[in-house]
């Protein structure tokens, strides 16, 4: 790094400003990824995976101090929550709003006790007129399995958003927080959703002036940040429900009244997140009233209008009710579905963090919504409370297959990498895989004679570096859990 300092100052003496420019990006690009990075070489775009994992982490695009990673944080599965928040030291970019002195981002910016007790970020949805009153807030989505998820429904499952968006990148499905009239280059796609974010999230002032309070990413920027994102957990669909087993009777009993056994009424939890994603069932017939009948898997939105629950957290810290969440300016009640097999190691849960456990979260599609204006509406699904539990119990014990899954490719990259800390880095975020699944299977009191210990055994193999070993004890306690002899 010296000699590349010294070979700068050097140029600086003698170049125009344009050359100046385009010596400094190339050198800005030799010095930031001069680390392979986490991801092999051998593996299918992994150069631009790897520089845009060092932008997400590392690039402020000249603003306020934070990074993506500052809200999608690598180690807490690419979100925060409160647990996670209080973990951090005081002077973090997430707590810019929070800085002493002379702080333009003090008023209007965020909200702080909400952020520190729920987790919830500051959006403003319908533009920057009316800072004071035009807002909501919002929990932060993971990223995880996003190359799954992104389809938009065609015309014939019209299910209330239109196209553009050309891809499904949560909330209310109805694409980035960018004003697609104004910038119809911008067709709200995972990669434009940047720009939104960093003009919401990362000004140094409530001006939000491009160029001023923060610099526009570049096209390779966004190429990178798009990449590396659609690389972060599965890369596919999860195995079909109806061939697989679960070795626990209670999740399996909740695999079967997820598939719609037992189940009251003619919604089933598979319609809508098939085989545990966030696409569509496309052999299931929706109902009249519900959603329009489409035999495809795209990701639909739904209205299951929990964002105006009476009684949330946010509206209890607030004392009174937190402003509605209408999507971006459409005045939407939609709810773009997401995955649920990361679910459980992803919480809280629903637009505004409302629920903090799993179950929890199966409740409420399973129980009346009494609302805000006071209607009470009858249960989307009709399970009964042992029903809700085996469901969480099969979500969980999901979630911990998907772990011991990303622990073992983690584990695996490592193994190919040349650089120490890139290779430390993969086997840290590969025992944070373990340790999110020991928490998920002991929130329900799952697999702790079987897949736990082995669980455990892994993750100190991992230390000692026996990773053959540590792969195999992940294996077997795949295998403990889930019975794909179907499959």
């Amino acid at each position: 790094m010296k000699s590349l300092c010294h070979l700068f100052d050097r140029a600086a003496s003698i170049l125009q400003p344009a050359s100046l420019t385009i010596l400094l990006l190339l050198m800005y690009h030799v010095a930031a990824f001069a680390s392979g990075g986490i991801m092999p070489q051998d593996y299918p775009n992994a150069g631009l995976i790897n520089n845009g994992r060092w932008i997400f982490f590392n690039e402020t695009f000249n603003g306020n101090g934070r990074t993506c990673g500052s809200c999608h944080r690598e180690d807490n599965n690419f979100t925060i929550d409160p647990k996670s928040i209080a973990s951090l030291p005081d002077d973090d970019p997430l707590f810019v709003a929070e800085r002493e002195g002379d702080n333009p981002l003090a008023e209007n910016f965020e909200k702080p006790e909400l952020m520190h007790k729920l987790g919830l970020i500051l959006e403003n949805t319908n533009g920057f007129d009316d800072l004071e009153h035009n807002y909501t807030m919002r929990s932060v989505p993971h990223l995880l399995a996003m190359r799954t998820s992104l389809t938009p429904p065609s015309d014939a499952a019209n299910d209330g958003t239109d196209t553009p968006p050309d891809e499904r990148t949560g909330w209310s499905g109805d694409g980035a927080p960018t004003d697609l009239s104004a910038n119809p280059e911008l067709r709200g796609r995972l990669r434009d959703f940047t720009v939104g974010a960093i003009r919401q999230h990362f000004t140094k002032t409530l001006n939000r002036e491009a160029g001023v309070d923060f610099r526009m990413p570049t096209e390779y920027e966004l190429d990178a940040l798009e990449a590396f994102m659609l690389s972060l957990g599965r890369q596919q669909e999860f195995d079909d429900f109806h061939l697989i087993r679960m070795k626990d009777e209670r999740a399996d009993a909740g695999r079967r009244n997820y598939l719609g056994e037992n189940v009251a009424g003619a919604l089933n939890c598979n319609a809508c997140h098939f085989n545990g994603g966030a696409n569509t069932d496309p052999n299931f017939d929706f109902p009249p009233g519900v959603t329009p009948a489409a035999f495809e898997m795209s990701n639909r939105s739904f209205a299951p209008r929990v964002e105006e629950l009476i009684d949330q957290p946010g509206d209890i810290l607030a004392g009174g009710q937190l402003p509605f969440d209408d999507g971006f300016g459409h005045g939407s009640n939609l709810f773009n579905a997401p995955t649920v097999i990361e679910a459980a190691d992803t919480a809280p849960f629903f637009h505004s963090n409302q629920v903090d456990t799993v179950e929890a979260m199966v409740a409420f599609y399973a129980t009346q919504r009494h609302l805000r204006n006071g209607e009470v509406l009858p249960p989307i699904v009709g399970l009964n409370g042992s029903q809700v539990a085996n469901i969480g119990a099969f979500l969980r014990v999901l979630n911990a297959d998907e772990n011991a899954r990303s622990a073992i490719d983690l584990i695996q990259r490592a193994r190919k990498l040349d650089d120490m800390s890139d290779r430390r880095t993969n086997l840290y975020l590969a025992r944070t895989e373990i340790q999110d699944a020991l928490e998920v299977l002991n929130g329900a009191n799952l697999h702790f004679a079987d897949a736990a210990p082995l669980f455990k055994k892994a993750r100190k193999l991992i230390k000692r570096g026996r990773l053959k070993k540590a792969i195999k004890k992940l294996e077997q306690a795949r295998d403990a859990m889930i019975d794909r002899s179907g499959v």
